[in-house]
């Protein structure tokens, strides 16, 4: 296919994508269900073959084939074949720098359908109300033309109350690709929480070594030579003997350089980015619509806000017409106060009441606290709640609602998992009605369920909701009933969750026992 058809037909499918309005009215029902899902998965596909296709054209590294050659000197050729190869090479640049951002935006609206997908197969289980077989999961990708595995086609859609998903992001990720579009549209203080949420989700493994390069002296044809090679790390690897054993008995290794990898919490930047979006959006949304009754209360007198907020508006656009060479600060205090002087909010000395610039003390505080606190609580709140509900082995296979997320974490990663903020949570649970806990030491919460994965490794016992709110009472100081609350379990089942008993069998009855079970 011509370059240019591709880069075009790849344009049209993404902004055909971007004007489609995602609708999550009914997703309960299994019609609506589907239809959403099959048009994300049908997405995905066409997508998919592009990138292969893209990336089989050399899209990843567009700029390769213009740094090949130099540019001949300027003495050895006339100046209107000069002016003739900087055109070319102008040309060349601009298609080069299209076959890029088209790449960009095909894997981030791969991103982007990765996650919505992940969270409606967390969202839904559908049973088959002829064989009551039960679909969970990545299972329900196998029920693309709505058909059991038993032919019959009559499927009942479940509200999986106890998976990890956060439908309402859906409508705000980029899934067309057009990332750079919603960022520039977050304001400042989204901007700001947009870097905040990225800085989480890069949090970084120690460094691993994964390949070490080696300067090395063979002898050829009678001639000492330096050579480079790059070979897999290995802790028990003997790095000489492989050398010798590879380039003969008289090769020596002059150099080591060890290279490092650091896989952060989520290890893909456009995973990173969409996520973000989708949390931050969402967030944004919901406070805008508690924010007015939430400083009715809390301010002295919200009338007053208001107005001085207006007044400012007023001064900043008058500012921004009126070009003086002046400091557009300046300016836009001089108009301000000629505004707020017009509406009467000044006193007598000429400056601001004292209750009015608590208010505006408290608003400032109240909003940088929602903007930039619920985004955070809610993805932490997420990403704990699905490690401690779900097993290394199933992190590991499946990307589920966090495509590309550590299966388990280090020390380093987990200090990402900070605290919550007391009063944002009371905040969430007054006005939003989320199930979510403020946990102190999350962090702890978090490496106690590692470490008991780590005991149970091996032993191919289930560990679901039930064992994760054990964690939770046991470490976190929740109480039982409100852990399965949180959890959506039977608080019975918590109970019989008893976490000192987590270990690997010692005993040969024991091992003999644990391999009964397996049967």
């Amino acid at each position: 296919m011509n370059e240019s058809v591709l880069i075009g037909r790849s344009e049209r499918f993404l902004d055909q994508i971007k004007r489609k309005r995602i609708s999550l009215d009914n997703i309960q029902e299994t019609e609506e269900f589907f239809k959403l899902y099959n048009y994300l998965k049908s997405n995905m596909d066409t997508l998919q073959d592009m990138r292969e296709n893209m990336e089989m054209k050399g899209y990843t590294a567009p700029y390769r084939s213009i740094n090949k050659y130099g540019r001949p000197p300027a003495g050895e050729m006339k100046a209107e074949d000069m002016y003739d190869i900087s055109r070319h090479s102008q040309y060349f640049r601009m298609n080069a720098a299209a076959k890029k951002n088209i790449l960009d935006r095909v894997k981030s609206a791969m991103s982007s359908h990765r996650i919505a997908i992940g969270h409606l197969e967390e969202f839904a289980t559908i049973e088959c109300e002829s064989c009551h077989h039960k679909y969970r999961g990545h299972e329900i990708s196998e029920l693309s033309q709505k058909k059991c595995e038993c032919g019959e086609t009559d499927l009942k859609l479940h509200v999986n109350h106890q998976g990890v998903y956060r439908l309402e992001i859906i409508p705000f990720l980029p899934l067309s690709g057009d990332y750079m579009v919603k960022l520039s549209q977050l304001s400042p203080i989204s901007r700001k929480a947009f870097r905040s949420m990225v800085r989480i989700l890069k949090q970084e493994k120690r460094g691993i070594v994964k390949t070490v390069s080696l300067v090395i002296k063979v002898l050829e044809d009678g001639r000492w030579v330096r050579k480079r090679v790059t070979i897999d790390a290995d802790e028990e690897a003997n790095y000489e003997k492989e050398i010798r054993k590879q380039y003969g008995p008289n090769a020596r290794i002059e150099l080591m350089q060890f290279h490092r990898k650091k896989p952060s919490i989520i290890n893909d930047k456009q995973v990173q980015t969409a996520l973000s979006l989708g949390y931050i959006k969402h967030a944004e949304n919901q406070i805008l619509q508690f924010l007015p009754d939430l400083l009715e209360e809390s301010l002295h007198d919200k009338n007053q806000v208001e107005i001085y907020q207006d007044a400012l508006n007023t001064a900043l656009k008058k500012a921004n017409k009126l070009d003086t060479g002046e400091d557009p600060e300046i300016l836009k205090k001089i108009f301000l106060n000629q505004e707020l002087e017009e509406k009467g909010l000044l006193d007598n000395t000429g400056a601001l009441p004292e209750s009015l610039k608590n208010d505006l003390d408290l608003k400032e505080k109240t909003e940088k606290c929602l903007f930039q606190e619920i985004p955070r609580i809610y993805i932490l709140w997420d990403l704990i709640h699905y490690y401690l509900t779900t097993s290394y082995d199933r992190r590991n296979k499946y990307s589920g609602p966090f495509p590309y997320l550590r299966p388990g974490l280090d020390s380093n990663q987990i200090k990402a998992f900070q605290d919550f903020q007391v009063e944002a949570v009371k905040i969430i649970q007054e006005y939003l009605k989320e199930k979510i806990e403020y946990i102190p030491h999350m962090a702890r919460v978090l490496s106690s369920k590692f470490a008991i994965e780590k005991k149970m490794k091996g032993l191919h016992m289930p560990m679901g909701p039930a064992l994760g709110a054990a964690i939770l009472v046991a470490k976190g100081g929740l109480s039982v009933e409100n852990a399965a609350l949180m959890f959506s379990v039977d608080p019975e089942d918590v109970k019989k969750e008893n976490l000192s008993t987590l270990q690997k069998p010692v005993s040969t009855k024991a091992k003999r026992f644990m391999e009964m079970m397996k049967k």
